[in-house]
């Protein structure tokens, strides 16, 4: 089927100019809604979409990256927990406060600032008893509690810092006085010689 043009030609030649200027500006605002409609708001759409999708997605990579360090804490508590409970950790002749003692006077070279050290012994159930010792130190600085930190964490045996209290010198701002609680878990007398 041909389209035959030679019709179009005609009317528009019998047209006014007038009637013309005004056909040309209602093909121009039909090209332009049409263009509008048809192209423009379905790309701006698209596009709105797309941006949802990418702040949908990089909220949940932030979920799961937030979700990753958290259950890298459990699993890391978890392992610390299996380490404390291990009977091949929990050595019945270690004794808490003598090693307490030498690693804070190596940290602070010396006995001068540690105001008490005292021991202390907590059934937990029938298997496991806690042993702590709780320690009040004068006027050392954040590295020696930082260093003593350290050096109790990465012991040989499973230590943990079951309590620390810092309280900051108004005269010497750069001297602490420190409470912490250091303890351990042990197996009862009666397992250890079962076992």
């Amino acid at each position: 089927m041909n389209f035959d043009w030679s019709k179009i030609t005609n009317i528009l030649q019998r047209m006014s100019s007038r009637e013309r200027a005004l056909l040309g500006a209602a093909t121009a605002v039909a090209l332009v809604l049409g263009f509008y409609t048809l192209v423009w708001e379905p790309l701006t759409e698209d596009h709105s979409r797309a941006e949802r999708l990418i702040r949908a997605r990089q909220q949940d990579l932030a979920d799961i990256k937030e979700m990753r360090l958290e259950y890298m804490g459990l699993l890391n508590r978890l392992e610390v927990s299996r380490n404390m409970i291990d009977p091949k950790n929990m050595d019945g002749d270690f004794a808490l406060f003598p090693h307490i003692e030498t690693t804070v006077s190596a940290v602070l070279g010396g006995r001068e600032k540690i105001r008490s050290m005292n021991p202390k012994t907590k059934a937990i159930n029938d298997a496991f008893r806690e042993e702590a010792v709780e320690l009040k130190l004068d006027g050392i600085s954040l590295d020696q509690l930082v260093d003593m930190m350290v050096r109790i964490e990465k012991s040989k045996k499973p230590l943990r810092v079951t309590r620390l209290q810092i309280k900051k010198r108004r005269r010497d701002p750069q001297k602490f006085d420190v409470t912490a609680t250091v303890s351990m878990l042990k197996p009862n007398q009666q397992v250890s010689r079962a076992g």
